[in-house]
């Protein structure tokens, strides 16, 4: 049984009030990837004014629990859609995400001066509830601070790997089909993440020109790598301390996005051919759309 409640993170940026007033939109993204996709696009959210992005649009990453490894493609769409429920929620009713048995436990009062202002409460009985709630993958911060964004004008999207291997191309196709009726925007990378960021790396077309069909495959090369995130472990020595954003990936955004262009583009053409359309992202990053 999937857990119920999957929105969670350790680390989330807690911006101040003027900062989340001066922001009109944001593109919120749901990933397969527990770490390298999401410490990628926080790159990107903190330099958008060095890739000439306008600061009153962001990009912001779905977090889950280290230990939620759940990333089919469907479970992506299903993180998705737990923030969206709780977006639609308005302030006055954010009690009614908080599980019964915690209302009960607590009483209406309790829930409703913490959720007003949890400095109210006596850190004893606050570090409590938060304990109580976690017990179940609730985190109520990280949830309370979704909440907080609410513009007119965001997006919601998923991005999520065309494993050849993991999801069948009908069921990729009517994921996408789906996402369509839901507007979801959809990015999708075939055969994985690190297909872009190889991008980054390496003028593909031309260096991989005769490993084209290697790269389409993606098989596994050891324990820890496929083909892919094998040549982007050889060329950005990716460790421990992460994927270096900076150093390896920020100076080749725009020439990523240029190359990105030569390959599949579509959604339906990724289902079957390698490339990455996570390019058009950046692009309306940078119009303002």
């Amino acid at each position: 049984m999937r857990n119920k409640y999957r929105l969670s993170s350790s680390v989330f940026e807690r911006e101040s009030e003027e900062e989340k007033q001066e922001l009109e939109k944001i593109f919120f993204i749901s990933v397969e990837g527990n770490r390298t996709e999401m410490e990628y696009l926080r790159g990107v959210s903190d330099n958008r004014a060095h890739l000439g992005m306008s600061g009153r649009i962001d990009v912001k990453v779905l977090g889950r629990s280290r230990k939620d490894t759940n990333s089919a493609p469907l479970q992506v769409v299903e993180l998705l859609e737990e923030y969206l429920s709780l977006r639609a929620l308005g302030r006055e009713n954010l009690i009614e995400d908080i599980p019964e048995q915690f209302i009960e436990k607590y009483g209406d009062e309790f829930v409703e001066k913490y959720l007003d202002d949890p400095q109210k409460i006596p850190r004893r009985k606050r570090n409590a509830f938060e304990t109580d709630l976690m017990k179940i993958g609730y985190n109520i911060n990280y949830r309370k601070y979704l909440h907080e964004y609410r513009h007119e004008l965001d997006e919601f999207c998923i991005l999520i790997d065309r494993d050849k291997e993991a999801h069948s191309e009908a069921d990729m196709l009517e994921l996408m089909e789906y996402c369509k009726e839901k507007q979801y925007k959809c990015y999708v990378a075939n055969s994985c993440f690190e297909f872009w960021l190889l991008l980054h790396l390496s003028d593909v077309e031309k260096e991989y020109a005769d490993e084209i069909e290697k790269i389409r495959e993606n098989k596994k090369i050891s324990v820890h790598h496929t083909f892919v995130s094998g040549e982007v472990s050889k060329k950005a020595h990716h460790g421990k301390k992460g994927i270096h954003f900076k150093e390896n990936y920020l100076p080749n955004v725009d020439m990523a996005i240029q190359r990105a262009k030569c390959f599949a583009n579509s959604e339906e053409e990724l289902v079957r051919d390698i490339g990455c359309n996570l390019w058009q992202l950046f692009e309306k990053m940078k119009s303002g759309c």
